[in-house]
């Protein structure tokens, strides 16, 4: 049993976001993901067969869902986005990376 830290070995190159598991079995995978002024291509949309819950921990994000709903994500705040609710990342900060901690269960 290590101990690890969400914000420790941040990939240098950020050319693609960077998906990384942290936990993973059957019925769950929590991983980080670390964004750096990237969004989803117009016109895709995110279809997950899972429920995902997902927070921001540093940086800011903005999620457009297919309804018309967006929802801003500033540091510390979380959205639950049940199974094939399609949405899309419609901006993260071109500031800082943007840290994700994200659960994917159900």
């Amino acid at each position: 049993m290590d101990k690890h830290n969400i914000f420790d070995n941040l990939p240098s190159d950020l050319t693609l976001e960077q998906f990384e598991p942290l936990v993973k079995t059957d019925s769950v995978l929590i991983e980080r993901i670390v964004s750096a002024a990237h969004v989803t291509p117009e016109g895709e949309w995110y279809d997950l067969a899972r429920n995902e819950w997902v927070m921001v921990m540093q940086g800011a994000a903005k999620l457009e869902f297919e309804s018309g709903k967006v929802v801003i994500l500033n540091q510390g705040e979380h959205i639950n986005i049940g199974a094939h609710v399609k949405h899309r990342v419609a901006w993260t900060s071109e500031q800082t990376e943007t840290i994700w901690l994200a659960v994917h269960y159900g």
